[in-house]
């Protein structure tokens, strides 16, 4: 893409690289019993939207165990709410849902406390043209010999060799000094990984397995380029109203009455580790095996508290969102030995304590089994939506 387009007017797109925009005024509001029904189709399992890679390229930006599916949230969000509504996911990990929202004319707001979530969710929306960051990159000379390796933890040496090392901490550097929040999280996208464009030795792209393979020295700035070209692939506006917070959705993020809906993926009990399992990128971001310990101890995502911890969300949830709008959860099962517990049904049942009005007909969706998820994460054969009214 040669010349980034400046959308004059808020647009909805298609997901592929040569997008029909279509004009927001296509969309209504729907009834509540309209939504339901809508998304009982699971229009993001037909046509394009059932395609592995659907959705703007920024959704690409770096991988994230969990994430919510862009098509899902697509229509979630397109369900739910009217361009110029404002849209929350308390749990926004890398940021999916604002992003959708955003690019679909809403007003998306993300709160994750995870820091390597909300590095590549504020990345999303540090907003500039590609010949900007092209031009910045070229331009950029690394200062390697001010990197002392010997300062870096073994846990991050093993999979880098040491020029490239150099050279990654070194842009790392810049970009956090001079506030480039977009190249960074082009930086940490490419940090691990199988593929040559990747600067790490050999290993998953998502959970940084230790590499059986010696690194092999990879040029970073060349790399960054290229991922960066690869974010622009699909048009977006230069402009954004969305806002990434990194703080704890328990406590008061927000003003009351400000929000229109919620369309958010909680964590499923203790399903997923989001420290454990990003390890590698946490660590780079500063967080050494202390404090990737105490951010692990901070997390939703312990079974022992869990539904605690969902209240004290769904506190603040009752005060932001405005009287009559919606909560919309995407929650699996969790399984524990033998047994399965229903993560919504749990909910549900604390959200209609606080308040919420819980709409007892919740969609379910089979999810296919991914060979590269944790074993426990193959076992969540079903996702269910659940849908709330935050009745005042």
């Amino acid at each position: 893409m040669s010349k980034m387009v400046e959308q004059t007017t808020l647009a909805m797109y298609s997901g592929k690289k040569s997008s029909k925009l279509i004009p927001v005024h296509a969309e209504k509001r729907l009834s509540l019993s309209q939504m339901i029904k809508k998304t009982e189709e699971r229009p993001w399992k037909t046509g394009e939207f059932a395609m592995q890679n659907w959705g703007n390229w920024l959704h690409h930006m770096s991988a994230y165990v969990g994430k919510l599916k862009p098509g899902m949230a697509h229509w979630l969000i397109r369900v739910s709410t009217i361009p110029g509504d404002t849209v929350l996911d308390p749990f926004s990990g890398i940021g999916t849902v604002p992003l959708e929202a955003d690019l679909m004319g809403r007003n998306g707001i993300g709160i994750d406390l995870n820091p390597y979530a909300a590095a590549i969710s504020r990345a999303k929306f540090d907003r500039k043209s590609l010949e900007y960051r092209i031009n910045y990159l070229q331009n950029l000379e690394l200062d390697t010999k001010s990197i002392k390796t010997k300062e870096i933890s073994p846990f991050i040496k093993q999979y880098f060799h040491e020029k490239t090392l150099k050279e990654i901490f070194a842009l790392k550097k810049i970009l956090i000094d001079e506030k480039q929040d977009f190249l960074l999280g082009c930086l940490i996208g490419i940090l691990h990984g199988h593929r040559p464009g990747h600067l790490s030795a050999t290993t998953s792209l998502v959970i940084p397995f230790v590499p059986k393979t010696k690194a092999e020295y990879r040029e970073v700035i060349p790399r960054v380029i290229e991922k960066t070209k690869r974010m622009y692939r699909n048009e977006f506006s230069l402009k954004t109203k969305t806002k990434i917070y990194e703080k704890d959705s328990r406590n008061k993020v927000l003003k009351n009455d400000t929000v229109d809906a919620v369309v958010s993926s909680p964590p499923y009990y203790n399903t997923l580790n989001y420290v454990t399992d990003n390890r590698l990128r946490i660590a780079f971001l500063g967080y050494d095996e202390d404090g990737r310990s105490d951010l692990d101890d901070k997390l939703i995502q312990h079974r022992v508290d869990y539904l605690e911890d969902m209240k004290k969300v769904g506190k603040r949830l009752r005060d932001c969102i405005k009287p009559d709008g919606y909560c919309i959860f995407v929650l699996g099962n969790m399984h524990s030995g033998k047994k399965t517990i229903n993560t919504a049904q749990d909910v549900s049942q604390v959200y209609k304590e606080l308040g919420f009005k819980v709409h007892e007909n919740i969609v379910e969706d089979k999810m296919p089994d991914n060979k590269s998820h944790p074993s426990a994460f193959k076992r969540r054969k079903n996702d269910r939506i659940l849908f709330m009214t935050n009745k005042k």
